[in-house]
């Protein structure tokens, strides 16, 4: 199996928005919205809008074998629009997900490894990520630097210094 990594264009905004839906609804729930109402909730429907037209907006698209399985990607936001996860204007958000069906298959290292590559190239002092204690995800944050910086309840602020 290998997991080829690639800087995303805006081709890949349809499956940028699948991801989306996937990081904010990774739970299996009877209650889970569709893929349309999901992304429809205001504050998800901020996190892609607009994509590309910022500075510094940067993703990034795993696939095997062609077939893109997970995205990552980093953006930053700002005391009047923030977004879960936001720490101040200097340190860009990230999302990450990966397709259901290919977890724990090293999809999500390689993304967040990308990213961490790129922002240091970049001089980004530090990135940030929001993450729900429960997150079966939380090792691969810790794995990969991310530490914990604000306790919000039954989820954290997690940052990861460049």
């Amino acid at each position: 199996m290998r997991i080829l990594v690639r800087e995303s264009d805006l081709a890949d905004m349809p499956f940028l928005r699948e991801m989306l839906y996937e990081a904010v609804f990774w739970r299996d729930s009877a209650e889970k919205p569709s893929l349309e109402e999901g992304l429809d909730y205001p504050e998800v429907k901020k996190v892609l809008a607009g994509w590309g037209e910022r500075d510094g907006d940067t993703a990034v698209v795993a696939t095997l074998d062609s077939i893109p399985v997970g995205a990552a990607w980093y953006r930053y936001w700002t005391d009047s629009n923030p977004i879960r996860g936001y720490v101040d204007e200097d340190t860009p958000v990230v999302v990450i997900a990966v397709h259901r069906d290919y977890r724990r298959r090293g999809v999500g290292t390689s993304t967040i490894e990308w990213l961490i590559d790129h922002a240091s190239k970049h001089s980004i002092r530090r990135l940030s990520l929001a993450a729900s204690k429960d997150n079966y995800a939380m090792n691969l944050y810790r794995q990969q630097g991310f530490v914990e910086h604000v306790d919000k309840g039954d989820w954290l602020i997690m940052v990861r210094e460049i």
